[in-house]
């Protein structure tokens, strides 16, 4: 294949931080690439390099054997690069077609060409196998949805290079499924794609090649048919963390333990019905289901964000009505969201005030806040879970993505959790912070005793670190595994609707 783009002694240096080295790989025509990593590799500077945002300090980029300068995010696009980023960049109080077509809008004699923008839009949605109004205020769609829209955008630009972070980090398994055979039809046309994503069940099943970053530095291309997950894992992270994420075997909690909470037929409008389960002391507890089986719906009616229509919990074998967030933290509930910096963190705060900001009887005396206390509770977690920070008073939003999650861990432990709810707990961030989550999982559960209930879309991460899985499917219990029954094949089958054998 024809190389299309190439990275020649790419560096970038930001004051006190060498981001990029010396990195030089090439991207072909017509290929899915992907550019694999820690958080902190350099991956996203890279990127921002190629569509403009920042300029490299040293090294130079050949876009079809010609030296360029993308000066600025329009000059890359006008070339054919277009991004999707994981954090989505729409407008929100506009309608979705007027996303797609933000600034090459279609015009007749008449003026713009609506119908004409509304046929062609909806055209390129169907395509993804997706029912979204064109017509839809980008606000009321879910994240799935506005991604799907990002990326409708973003092919809409005539592109040559289509750079996508973490695409499939809020779609479902036929959503990405419906992705991935876009992206093949994409690149039989010869569009290339650069593929980032820390999902390496994904990478090697859309991937041609795969470039390894790690600390700023190139470490090598590798073809996907040639090469493994544990080779990638390895480059990624290192031997030892690699021991840790695929190389020990996963000790299961036994069913002894006493039971925390109890849930019985729980029930809220069109989200979920007759819910049932239990979840014991030092037991990790998986929720997977399908987009739409109402599994955060679950999570947050048990957290008191919304009263359950019908149904009864019991905490600790004592029945409770939980009216709101509040008092469900009164009563030992924790709850990391899925959505970490919309709902979970205060991004323009620093971490001591992010991990503090829940309290109000540790931190008060006399209705004034004692700073000294914030400081120390701050303290205490971030050496707790290794939350890598220059100091208590760094902005959070200045972390990686596993040391904010780390933060909001820290926020929900810091109240004594006797229920820990985690949605979606590893989104988003690298094999590396992954590990460091796992091990904090498997000591709270099994020092600590704590219950936890988990919430996944990461087939991998349920069957390797739960202790048993409620599968949804459709509002509904369609079962649980444990043991030996918890196998992706076994959790599939329940998530699309399959039922238990009794053999």
């Amino acid at each position: 294949m024809k190389d299309i783009l190439v990275f020649n002694g790419v560096s970038k240096t930001f004051p006190g931080v060498r981001a990029l080295e010396d990195v030089s790989f090439s991207i072909a025509k017509g290929e899915i690439h992907t550019i694999a990593g820690e958080n902190g590799a350099g991956k996203s500077t890279l990127m921002k390099i190629l569509s403009g945002w920042y300029p490299p300090s040293s090294g130079e980029i050949l876009f079809k054997g010609k030296r360029i300068s993308t000066s600025n995010p329009e000059a890359a696009l006008s070339m054919g690069i277009s991004t999707v980023y994981q954090e989505l960049m729409l407008c929100e109080n506009m309608t979705v077609v007027e996303n797609i077509y933000l600034g090459r809008e279609l015009s007749s004699r008449k003026g713009i060409d609506w119908k004409a923008m509304h046929r062609h839009a909806r055209k390129l949605l169907d395509s993804f196998g997706v029912e979204i109004s064109t017509r839809t205020l980008v606000r009321n769609l879910p994240i799935a949805q506005r991604q799907i829209v990002e990326i409708a955008k973003a092919i809409n630009m005539k592109t040559e290079i289509l750079i996508l972070d973490e695409p499939t980090s809020s779609l479902t398994i036929n959503e990405t499924r419906v992705l991935f055979e876009n992206l093949r039809r994409f690149r039989e046309t010869g569009m290339s794609i650069i593929f980032i994503s820390h999902r390496l069940d994904e990478v090697f099943e859309i991937t041609d090649r795969i470039s390894v970053l790690r600390d700023g530095r190139y470490l090598g291309t590798f073809a996907a048919a040639e090469t493994t997950p544990r080779d990638i894992i390895s480059l990624i992270a290192g031997k030892e963390l690699l021991q840790e994420i695929v190389g020990t075997e996963k000790l299961r909690t036994g069913s002894d333990a006493e039971i925390a909470l109890e849930v019985r037929g729980l029930a809220r409008g069109k989200y979920f019905q007759d819910v049932s389960f239990s979840l014991r002391r030092g037991e990790l507890l998986g929720i997977y289901g399908l987009q739409g089986a109402g599994r955060t719906e679950l999570m947050q009616t048990l957290f008191g964000m919304y009263l359950p229509d019908a149904g009864e919990v019991f905490l600790d074998g004592k029945a409770i009505r939980l009216r709101s967030p509040r008092e469900a933290i009164r009563k030992g509930f924790a709850l990391i969201p899925e959505d970490r910096r919309k709902e979970g963190l205060f991004s323009n705060m620093d971490v001591k005030d992010n991990i503090a900001v829940i309290h109000d009887r540790r931190i008060t005396v006399a209705s004034f806040v004692q700073n000294r206390k914030i400081l120390a509770i701050a303290r205490e977690y971030v050496e707790k879970l290794s939350i890598k920070v220059t100091s208590p008073f760094q902005r959070v939003r200045n972390l990686s993505g596993g040391n904010q999650q780390k933060v909001i861990i820290g926020r929900s432990l810091s109240t004594s959790p006797r229920i820990l709810i985690m949605d979606e707990p590893t989104r988003g961030i690298d094999v590396g912070a992954k590990a460091e989550i796992y091990k904090i999982l498997r000591k709270l559960k099994g020092e600590e005793g704590k219950a936890i209930l988990i919430v996944s879309s990461e087939l991998e991460e349920v069957v390797a670190e739960c202790d048993r899985v409620l599968v949804m499917f459709q509002g509904r219990v369609s079962g649980v595994l444990s043991g030996a029954q918890i196998t992706r094949e076994g959790v599939l089958h329940l998530a699309f609707g399959g039922s238990i054998s009794s053999n």
